[in-house]
């Protein structure tokens, strides 16, 4: 079981690299049809049949081919789809870890749903959606592998409320993340650390998290916005500076504690999360730092279970007991 988890852990990493990238590249419109991409299972060819006024826009208007990207992404996430139904079977089989395992199975159920019956990338609902069923897969898969690593230390109360303060804003923040992403607000700020002269957000920044609303897209492809594209990137620059200064100080506390090595672990990928998100700014949001801010946050997830067993926080374990009875 641990086996089939490890290598299904490795595919959703793949997967949160290749659907940003997707999502980034202006790829995930690319095809309308499934399991098939235009008829084809490879990457199409410069020419794109006509399908409906959005995809024929997009096509021949813009007269951009589509992406490897997208077969390549239904590969990854069949493959996957396959390993999740062994894992169930053989938890039932084997009578353990049941409730996981068929909550791994529903989560990949409602993913391909999803992809499939989606009506277009621009939908905040449906990048949200990908993107939170795709992190709390990873995390799942990470809880059934790391759970029995090592054992927990009895650290003293103040580290365990640091350690579950920082996981709590680095949840928030993951969370945030994915509205940004939603809103396609990655480069509604292109200023640091201000974002063209201000600072915090304004009022529309409950617009942002309405996730019902379809954004207009333009001849090339690419999302059209209102100022609630540049309140919810301010907002999430903001928990990133909170997040950072709870880690750091969780962080020096476990050291102290002697919980070395979990904890250097976490500062470093928090510190480096925030630098590619800076860099990201700087650099006009080149594909690849993109790419890679989401996928050191998927690590941060893994790093969080690794960390929050680490440091005795209750919840875990206690949930892990409850799982094993079922």
């Amino acid at each position: 079981m641990r086996a089939l988890a490890t290598v299904s852990l490795l595919f959703v990493l793949a997967l949160v690299s290749v659907s940003a990238y997707l999502r980034l590249d202006n790829s995930g419109i690319g095809c309308a049809d499934w399991p098939a991409c235009y008829g084809r299972i490879g990457a199409p060819a410069e020419e794109v049949p006509t399908v409906g006024s959005t995809y024929e826009r997009l096509a021949l208007e813009a007269q951009q081919p589509l992406s490897w990207v997208t077969p390549l992404h239904r590969l990854i996430a069949s493959v996957l789809g396959l390993l999740i139904l062994g894992m169930a079977l053989l938890s039932l089989r084997q009578r353990r870890d049941r409730l996981l395992s068929l909550i791994l199975l529903a989560q990949t159920v409602f993913l391909a749903w999803l992809g499939i019956y989606s009506g277009g990338l621009h939908s905040p609902a449906v990048v949200m959606g990908n993107l939170a069923g795709g992190f709390a897969m990873l995390g799942l898969l990470g809880w059934m592998i790391f759970r029995n690593t090592g054992r927990a230390s009895n650290a003293p109360t103040m580290v365990r409320r640091w350690v579950a303060a920082a996981a709590l804003l680095l949840c928030v923040q993951i969370v945030l993340g994915a509205l940004t992403s939603a809103n396609f607000a990655a480069s509604a700020c292109q200023t640091v650390p201000d974002c063209h002269g201000s600072w915090l957000p304004g009022g529309n920044l409950w617009q942002a998290f309405d996730l019902t609303r379809q954004h207009e897209i333009d001849p090339a492809g690419f999302a059209l916005g209102g100022p609630e594209r540049a309140d919810i990137h301010k907002l999430h620059r903001i928990f990133a500076l909170l997040t950072l200064l709870v880690t750091a100080v969780a962080g020096t506390i476990a050291l102290r504690a002697k919980l070395g090595f979990t904890a250097v672990a976490v500062i470093a990928l928090v510190a480096s999360e925030f630098a590619v998100g800076v860099a990201a700014i700087l650099t006009d949001l080149p594909i690849g730092i993109a790419v890679a801010h989401n996928w050191l946050a998927a690590v941060l997830v893994l790093a969080l279970i690794v960390g929050g067993k680490t440091a005795g926080i209750k919840g875990i374990d206690g949930a892990i007991e409850i799982d094993i009875l079922i």
